[in-house]
Order: structure tokens, then sequence, then C-alpha cells
């Protein structure tokens, strides 16, 4: 598609951060019922020997819980591209048992996929000290992230502790940035369209090239729908391997990113623990602000990603680059 026949996306996907209400009025909070069944259905799998990640609806009876996921789900596939659970019962659960309740509800959602290179199906984001750069995640580090979206079609936070300061979980709809850059700045369009080559970051098979194979585009259209797929970092990084960024490449780039810096875009939640964050990777921008734990708290979210076979908007991700297709919806192990 030529940026010439571009038109604005309408609808609820295309937000911005008035239209949201106050302070976690977004929040769907479970009540005491729907927390006592997804006790009663941890105890289930637990009793029946199933993985987290193998869990399906079936298998994880919520009939109090069931038209809050759908509710959450068609917000994550049709609507605004976010959806934010509150009180999940955390301090009822061991590690093992929040994952299986958090696999549980997942399974409304879509089916939990590895995410990354060596077949890991969940991740802790929690500062393990290690700088971000082109060798590492940034879910193992505790600096700002820049605005990006993940590899699978959703993600999931579990926030399971919070920092002592910082670490705010900020959003932006991809579709309301698209809005503003095709109103303001049309000639940056055949830029953003034709994409650009992102470093792989070392997870790929030995041999194979360390970028990608062909230009990742920042936005696209899937059946006739607004699809966004952006992380700056790796497409800078694929300078080292050669590439350079054109002047007009670039300046395309830094004014998405002042648009993503612009308050009236952003969406800043500070998760509680119990919370649950599910986005939909091609609706929604995401960023996380610096933070810092002492010896009393410490931020710890659990992130799965997950695919949706009926969603609405799938297409090239950035999960095709770091996980080999024979193993993207395997377990390591």
């Amino acid at each position: 598609m030529m940026a010439r026949e571009l038109t604005e996306v309408k609808g609820p996907s295309a937000w911005k951060s008035r239209d949201l209400g106050t302070e976690r009025s977004w929040v769907r909070p479970l009540t005491p019922r729907m927390a006592a069944e997804i006790e009663a259905a941890v105890r289930a799998v637990k009793a029946a020997g199933i993985p987290f990640n193998e869990i399906a609806r079936a298998d994880f009876s919520l009939q109090e819980t069931a038209d809050l996921l759908a509710e959450s789900y068609d917000d994550l596939n049709a609507g605004r591209g976010f959806a934010v659970i509150g009180g999940f019962p955390a301090d009822r659960f061991g590690y093992d048992e929040s994952l299986l309740a958090y696999g549980g509800l997942a399974a409304y959602l879509g089916r939990i996929v590895v995410q990354n290179y060596e077949g890991q199906v969940v991740v802790d984001v929690i500062d393990k000290g290690i700088p971000y750069d082109h060798k590492s995640r940034g879910y193992s580090s505790n600096k700002l992230l820049p605005f990006h979206t993940d590899g699978a079609d959703y993600a999931g936070l579990l926030c399971l502790g919070e920092a002592a300061e910082g670490g705010r979980s900020l959003i932006a709809s991809a579709a309301a940035i698209y809005n503003e850059i095709l109103r303001t700045r049309p000639d940056h369009m055949e830029t953003l369209l034709r994409g650009f080559y992102h470093h792989r970051r070392g997870q790929h098979d030995p041999g194979e090239n360390p970028l990608s194979p062909e230009r990742v585009p920042v936005f696209s259209f899937r059946n006739g729908l607004l699809h966004c797929c952006y992380n700056r970092n790796p497409i800078e990084w694929a300078e080292k391997e050669g590439v350079v960024l054109s002047a007009a490449e670039i300046e395309a780039l830094d004014h998405l990113d002042s648009l993503c810096a612009r308050p009236e875009y952003q969406l800043s939640m500070g998760l509680r623990k119990g919370d649950l964050q599910f986005i939909n990777n091609y609706l929604i921008l995401h960023s996380r602000t610096e933070y810092r734990d002492d010896a009393a708290h410490r931020r710890h979210l659990v992130r799965l990603w997950m695919h949706d076979e009926a969603g609405l908007r799938n297409g090239v991700s950035l999960l095709d680059l770091y996980v080999p297709k024979a193993s993207r919806f395997r377990a390591a192990g």
C-alpha cells in the first residue's frame, strides 16, 4: 500500500489518554467469588498434573469469571488493544501455583508460546543487573525501556512485586500515533511502511544471518486493519552489521518516538501486586520507566506471550526473528 492511499484509522483502537478516564477506571476487578473459583481451578489442574503452558479452557472451569475474560479478549482483539484485570489472588499462591492460575486465565485469551531462542515460555521481569544492549533483552535491566512492540500476538504481565521507586508501565495506541503521523508528516509514511532491518541479538541458529532477512515494516495492514511492529534498538543495532540508516529514516524514527513521548498519547500504569496487564502487540506500543528496588520492595512481573489463531491482525512479528520457526510454539526441554 502506498502512503497516498492511506486513510485515518477510526474506532476504539485509536485512543489518547484523555479517552480513558481516571486512574484505574480501566481495571476490571476480580470479585471474591471469581478469586475463589480460580483457586478451585488451580487445585484441579495441579492434581491433574497439567503444566501451566498447556492448560486449555476445558481444564480450567471459570463460570463466574468467563464473562470478564470474554470482555478482556474483545478489548484485545477488536477494541482498544489492552485489558487490565485487578485482584489476582497472588497472596494465596506460591510461585508455581500463580503460574497455574495465570496460565488458566491466559487460556481464555490465546495459546502460550515461547519467548526467545532458548525456548522459555515464562520470563520473570526483574532487575538482574544486566545492561540492555544488542546481546541482551530489556527485561533483565531496571533501565528505561523505549516504546516498542513485543514479539507475539498478545503479551501478559502479572505483577507479583512492586519497586521501591519507578517502574511504571506506559502504553500508547499505535493507531493514534499512526493517525498523527499521517496528518502532520505524511512524508514519513513511505519510510515507515518500507520498514527496517533488525538485529537479532544472537537469538538465531549458528550460521544464520544476524539480521532480519527482510525489512520489517513499522506500519502495515492485515485484513484491512493496522498492524504495528516496532523496536528502535535492534533497528539501530543493525548498524553493527553494516546497515546505515539514512537521514530520512532517522528523522522518521525520531518523529515516531517524539509522539510516543507526549503525555497525551500515553496511559501510565502503576501496576500493583495482583494486577494482570494484557496488550495486543499489533495495536499497542509499550514502555517502562526506570526503577529502583530496595530491601523491602522488589519489582517482579511475570511475562507470558500468547498466540491467537483468531486474531484479526495476525502477521509478521518480531518473534519470527528470535525463535526458529520449528520451535516457535514449543517449550524448552
